[in-house]
């Protein structure tokens, strides 16, 4: 069989590379089932599939995502519902994604206090090359649910949307260089490799014993196939407060270095590549141009002791390649995850915070949304998936873990020939502001949810 990329939203299957995005959070209830089914209907004809042919003059590419209670709100059958993968049911918890109750990230300040996470039924992504055809786009959409009754729900005090814009040349606000590693998935049938990921482990209707999914079979398999689930996330990112300890930490660290170099040096540490991209295992002293692309790389054999790329180093905690792993801990072995996401805010323009919100806005595309979402959460805010952490199971990802888990290690070791260097203690770079778990429907999934009643 082959996957019929008409029937499956487009970022399942491509990275878009537009420069604009805004994504518009909506309440359907208040309308009715039936304001909500005519909100969707009058949007469909506007979602991206992906049998588009993408090229430079691309524009106005729409998606939308369900949570579960908007499911409800659209008056999807109890039967149907309760089929559905318990995780998605339940929205996202705040233990299994580490966002500990009490610290920034905690859930009861998400959206800005503005509306609790269950009155998120559907969150529409919108991306363009210009603010023009962004405002034209929204105010399209904006006219569909006004004609519905359907509320939209504004995540910032200040009333403003969440907007995503590109920085130039694929970075981050942390100044790392993005879209570099998207697995090479296989839409067919063909015999499954390292290299090669099915794709069941993305799109749900598929289901079999080696790759499951829910709604596993039946009626609700069928409703379902070819979409996908997605957290969508809100992650604000303090890049006064990298930069600062990058200033504060890197000289002591490595002595031998300019101050500059030192720096560059620590942030390459703490990401597994240097900020142009180039893989650690491939280059440990220096960026370099010509690898700054790749993704060809492991570490079982590359680089067994971490002396060149630091075992809790982030790009080594989310895929750990071809490393041993822990039979308890990772005993469905490396969760793969479609990451597609654009940072938001301006860039920091001088040395001091300058209190702009800034970070990045993030859709993570799974099949399985406790296996894969929640697994790798898990292995962030605590790396005991190996056995190359056994001298210390209770260290975190160095760039995106919450300090605040219960009994964590701040602690950051750079394991080196000479004995290496230890951060005694790591700081928060990176605080969450909102979360939601949706289910990006297909096309015919789109058609049956917006069917008269």
């Amino acid at each position: 069989m082959q996957v019929d990329f008409g029937n499956v939203q487009a970022p399942v299957v491509h990275v878009y590379r537009l420069p604009l995005s805004r994504h518009l959070l909506f309440r359907l209830g208040d309308g009715g089932v039936g304001g909500a089914r005519a909100f969707l209907r009058r949007l469909t004809p506007d979602v991206t599939m992906a049998d588009v042919r993408l090229g430079p003059t691309s524009d106005d590419l729409v998606n939308v995502g369900i949570t579960y209670n908007g499911l409800a709100a659209l008056g999807v059958d109890r039967a149907l519902l309760d089929a559905f993968d318990s995780t998605y049911q339940q929205g996202p918890r705040a233990l299994p994604l580490g966002d500990i109750p009490g610290s920034p990230s905690d859930p009861a300040t998400w959206w800005e206090g503005q509306f609790p996470t269950a009155d998120v039924h559907c969150i529409v992504h919108i991306y363009a090359r210009s603010e023009a055809r962004l405002d034209a786009t929204t105010a399209k959409v904006r006219g569909y649910a006004q004609r519905a009754g359907v509320r939209e729900l504004a995540p910032r005090k200040d009333g403003t949307v969440l907007d995503g814009r590109s920085l130039g040349g694929g970075k981050l606000h942390f100044g790392y260089t993005d879209g570099i590693s998207h697995p090479d998935i296989g839409w067919d049938d063909a015999p499954e490799s390292q290299a090669r990921v099915n794709f069941r482990k993305f799109l749900l209707g598929y289901a079999t014993p080696e790759h499951g999914s829910a709604p596993r079979t039946g009626p609700a398999a069928d409703l379902v196939r070819d979409s996908t689930y997605a957290a969508f996330r809100w992650v604000y990112q303090d890049v006064a407060a990298f930069n600062r300890f990058l200033r504060s930490e890197a000289p002591p660290l490595f002595p031998r270095l300019a101050p500059a170099d030192a720096e560059e040096r620590l942030a390459a540490k703490l990401m597994g590549r240097w900020r142009d991209g180039t893989p650690l295992v491939l280059s440990p002293d220096r960026p370099d141009p010509t690898l700054a692309r790749r993704n060809d790389f492991a570490y079982a054999t590359a680089d067994p002791d971490g002396h060149r790329c630091p075992f809790s180093a982030h790009i080594r905690v989310v895929d750990p390649r071809d490393s041993t792993l822990d039979p308890v801990a990772a005993a469905s072995g490396v969760p793969r995850v479609l990451r597609r996401g654009m940072p938001y805010g301006p860039e920091l323009a001088s040395a001091r915070d300058d209190g702009v919100d800034r970070g990045l806005i993030g859709l993570f595309l799974c099949a399985d949304l406790r296996l894969q979402i929640y697994t790798l959460a898990g292995w962030i805010k605590q790396n005991d998936f190996s056995p190359v952490y056994n001298a210390n199971r209770r260290v975190q990802d160095a760039l995106v873990a919450n300090r605040a888990v219960p009994g964590a290690d701040h602690s950051f070791t750079i394991p080196a020939r000479d004995g290496g260097v230890t951060v005694a203690s790591l700081p928060d770079f990176v605080r969450t502001k909102g979360t939601a778990f949706l289910l990006l429907p297909s096309k015919s999934m789109l058609q049956r949810l917006t069917a008269a009643a």
